[in-house]
């Protein structure tokens, strides 16, 4: 890791975001924070609007011509089926359309601060999940959790296909498992409202600031060879076996950037 150098976190007001921007601020970096809430974002966004996305990108790329390191850390869980001002159901756009566009739209930045690295925050339990491309957006029997996991599996698609794209560039992409994290993520949830489980969860899950550890140290020696997908511990981890299916992947591509408008 240079001695300086620029990181962008979305979804840093809050949980692993902000803990990751901590983090990352103690290790040196000069950290530029993504999100809705203006007192805790550098520059503020809403990243299940597509235009949004685009001005945030806008005003990025002019601030910040070179960036070492984006982390997509930004994620929502509806119990409800929601739709964004674009009319994309919200889990899905939110979780893997939003790190998709920006990505794509913070690359020549990314490639001019090279070696640059995109982390994006997945979840083990992506093993269980399921794209549904018949019907992406959920719109029959809509199940929050399973447009949760959906969101996580294109996640790790997402990050092979770049890294696959980007071969060659000294820009690499990875996804960390973070673990089990007591954030707000499951807060339309009522059994993770409840005040008086709130100390089991604590005794269960991991703290933010744990889970950003595992974050930062993905970022560290951008110019080293990294796998796919790490857990907390630094351990690599099989890619679950969906996510190896090419064809799947390719599709999955192709459906995202006309989600989002933008050439395959």
């Amino acid at each position: 890791m240079p001695s300086t150098y620029v990181a962008l976190v979305t979804g840093a007001s809050r949980g692993i975001g902000r803990a990751t921007a901590d983090e990352l601020s103690r290790r040196g970096a000069t950290v530029v924070t993504l999100g809705r809430d203006p007192a805790a974002s550098t520059i503020v966004c809403d990243l299940s609007s597509l235009d949004s996305i685009r001005a945030a990108a806008a005003t990025i790329a002019r601030r910040y011509p070179r960036i070492q390191l984006l982390v997509n850390n930004a994620g929502v869980q509806h119990v409800r089926r929601t739709l964004t001002v674009d009319g994309i159901e919200a889990t899905f756009a939110v979780n893997h359309l939003a790190p998709f566009l920006l990505t794509q739209l913070l690359m020549p930045s990314l490639r001019a601060g090279a070696p640059a690295r995109v982390v994006t925050i997945s979840s083990e339990l992506a093993r269980w999940g399921r794209v549904r491309f018949h019907d992406l957006q959920r719109a029959r029997r809509y199940n929050g959790t399973a447009a949760y996991l959906q969101s996580k599996l294109a996640n790790i698609m997402f990050t092979i296909s770049l890294a696959e794209r980007l071969a060659g560039s000294n820009v690499s992409a990875v996804c960390v498992y973070p673990g089990l994290v007591v954030t707000d993520l499951l807060r339309e949830r009522w059994w993770w409202r409840a005040r008086w489980l709130r100390p089991l969860w604590r005794a269960l899950f991991l703290a933010p600031n744990e889970a950003a550890r595992a974050v930062a140290n993905a970022s560290d020696r951008l110019d080293a060879p990294v796998g796919c997908c790490s857990s907390i511990g630094g351990k690599a981890i099989a890619v679950p076996r969906r996510a190896r299916e090419a064809a799947a992947r390719q599709r999955l591509w192709t459906e995202s950037a006309r989600l989002v408008g933008l050439e395959d």
